[in-house]
């Protein structure tokens, strides 16, 4: 992370015309345990560095690197630079008084021989569970994030948090149908890995899949499975970001005070989560993360805010400055607003007690292609996925190369129970994030394939 005396160096000499600079240091330490068939057969740890910085004055501007031994001056002179050559807006940077102070750590430190033990635990328990099993593998995983940011108004704040990611990976046949499923869990400590459930559940997923049929397109009653709703929010939380809504680009844009889902339908935003591992202490403007209602009882009660899209609804900002991919690099350096802890709260029933109210209806327990199959402006929804079709409650024939269709709106409003079967995943491709999805029964929605 970065040394005092190299940020002090930086901030005692900033760049003619940077009025104001910020730093952060945002590194991630990996250390992984895979098991297949028996045996440990792999393991790894990765750590990883990124420093961005921040200038604003006559000209505003961003930078950032992986290269530690870059000098702090330099990068600050770099984000001026690329500011010029791109006519940079002049960034919004908040006094000392506003943003967070001090350090927290959260989350105890896993021994490599410790994750090994549980990946071994769980997938020969995963493996011995089924005959239908015929491979398996199980990675366990430590991530520790730590986030340390300081200004040139004398603001200093760090924050590490860690968690287990169990991944999981199974493939069966049944009566001669190959299936195979995978899914992921961000879990507070070792001690919160139930491998008896997670082996209930991979189980459940695989016996589920048979040879699929055909079946007549139409207006169906339905249950998403946590996968399913945990795929649709992955992207739906867009539609509730500050600067989305500003700007008219979300489907939500107008609808805040708004009833658009139904009285059982709530969903939060939390910097930490009793069954989640991560936990975010302050984004990265600095200003401190806190619980963030955004739906309660169908109602839209919030949005995701940085300081510049909070100024435009005259509200504080809660915390949700983030950054996304730019075009040119891998490393994420742009505006943006992004969830923390994203999650569709759980209800009272359980997911066999919406089964029993299916009736005449499509069970949809896996879908794909989370990033392309929502609209976030129109707010419709066309979800390739696979199911089962159930008559009077009881399955009758397993259904693939379908697809649900509608609009986010259609969807919340159409909400008739919620399951407590609460599942968080961290976001697919850099753990940034976490979603997490309850089942959920919807009276109709339109279904269709062959």
């Amino acid at each position: 992370m970065m040394e005092r005396k190299d940020w002090e160096k930086a901030f005692g000499h900033l760049p003619e015309g940077v009025d104001a600079a910020e730093l952060q240091a945002q590194r991630q330490q990996v250390v992984t345990a895979t098991a297949a068939n028996g045996s440990i057969t792999d393991t790894g740890a990765s750590s990883v560095t990124t420093i961005y910085a921040r200038v604003c004055g006559e000209v505003s501007g961003t930078a950032c690197t992986q290269d530690l031994g870059e000098d702090l001056s330099e990068l600050l002179e770099t984000a001026r630079r690329d500011g010029m050559c791109a006519s940079g807006n002049r960034l919004t940077l908040q006094g000392k008084e506003t943003m967070f102070s001090g350090r927290v750590e959260t989350g105890s430190k896993a021994t490599p021989a410790q994750l090994k033990e549980t990946a071994l635990l769980l997938e020969q328990k995963l493996r011995q569970a089924s005959g239908m099993i015929q491979q398996t593998s199980v990675t366990v995983s430590e991530e520790e994030n730590t986030s340390q940011l300081v200004s040139s108004n004398g603001a200093e704040m760090e924050s590490t948090s860690r968690a287990i990611v169990v991944s999981v990976s199974a493939q069966a046949e049944i009566d001669g149908f190959g299936c195979g499923t995978a899914f992921e869990l961000n879990l507070p400590g070792l001690e919160s890995v139930d491998a008896d459930q997670i082996v209930r559940e991979t189980v459940e997923r695989l016996s589920l899949q048979k040879e699929p049929e055909s079946f007549t397109p139409g207006r169906f009653r339905v249950l998403l499975e946590q996968p399913v709703v945990w795929n649709i929010m992955l992207t739906a939380w867009m539609a509730f970001a500050g600067p989305r809504c500003q700007n008219r680009t979300s489907c939500l844009s107008d609808k805040l005070g708004q009833k658009i889902g139904a009285d059982c339908l709530n969903i939060t935003d939390y910097p930490s989560h009793p069954a989640c591992g991560q936990q975010f202490a302050f984004d990265y403007e600095g200003t401190p993360s806190v619980p963030l209602e955004i739906m309660r009882g169908g109602v839209m009660t919030g949005m995701l805010h940085h300081l510049d899209s909070a100024a435009a609804f005259s509200v504080a900002s809660n915390g949700r400055a983030g950054r996304c991919p730019s075009l040119t690099s891998g490393i994420p350096n742009q505006h943006t607003v992004t969830p923390d802890i994203w999650v569709v709260e759980p209800g009272s029933s359980t997911k066999e007690q919406l089964l029993e109210q299916l009736g005449d209806g499509i069970r949809i327990t896996d879908s794909y292609d989370p990033f392309h199959c929502l609209d976030i402006s129109s707010g419709h929804f066309s979800i390739p996925c696979r199911g089962i079709l159930y008559k009077d409650g009881k399955p009758v024939k397993n259904l693939a190369s379908i697809a649900i269709h509608g609009t986010l709106e259609e969807l919340f409003q159409s909400v008739i129970g919620v399951a407590d079967d609460l599942m968080i995943s961290p976001f697919i491709m850099t753990h940034a994030y976490c979603v997490g999805a309850p089942s959920v029964l919807v009276s109709e929605l339109v279904v269709s394939g062959k």
